[in-house]
């Protein structure tokens, strides 16, 4: 290139970029101008060297974003070229944050212990379960009616007693009764007090 030639674009355009010298407005400023007047020739080479639009959108849209907080850049040669690469490395930037953010939520996933019961818990719990109910069905049908209003209906005493004409009194004694009963069947040891 001789003195007074104009400088070729190295994004492979082969078209001439005028240079920006440090005259007139702020290289942002031309910069963004650029990038207005450019938009659609840098979006179709991004796509192309991204192998996505969606990619090439984001990575024009932060060069934007950057360009406007005002960075200090000096003169520029190819304001077309500075932006196309800009684009490139923000792209690259944008990946590498949302590659280390997955890897980060992938390792905070493995942290939490599968949910899933094995099968011998699966068979215990069934086992156990069938027992319940078994141990449920030989207790009187006035003190089952009442254990079930409570734990599985989940009324107050209060709601229990007034339902089935009882004192208070007479259905905590059959709720305990109950209670003691299906433990000790079950082999349970009894509940803490609250």
């Amino acid at each position: 290139m001789t003195e007074g030639e104009p400088a070729r674009n190295p994004d492979g355009a082969g078209e001439a970029d005028p240079p920006v010298e440090g005259s007139g407005p702020a290289p942002a400023a031309r910069l963004l101008a650029a990038l207005e007047a450019e938009y659609s020739h840098l979006l179709d080479r991004l796509s192309s060297h991204l192998r996505s639009r969606e990619a090439a959108e984001d990575a024009l849209h932060d060069a934007y974003i950057k360009l406007r907080a005002e960075p200090n850049i000096g003169d520029l040669r190819s304001p077309r070229s500075y932006l196309y690469r800009m684009a490139i490395n923000l792209a690259a930037n944008r990946r590498r944050r949302e590659r280390r953010m997955t890897a980060a939520s992938e390792a905070t996933l493995l942290e939490f212990p599968a949910d899933d019961p094995d099968p011998e818990r699966v068979a215990l719990a069934s086992n156990e379960m069938d027992r319940a109910l078994a141990a449920l069905h030989t207790l009187p049908s006035k003190r089952r009616m009442i254990f079930l209003a409570r734990w599985r209906d989940e009324k107050s005493q209060a709601e229990i007693a007034a339902e089935f004409g009882l004192h208070l009194r007479s259905v905590q004694k059959e709720l305990s009764k109950a209670e003691t009963y299906l433990r000790r069947v079950l082999r349970r040891p009894k509940r803490p007090s609250r």
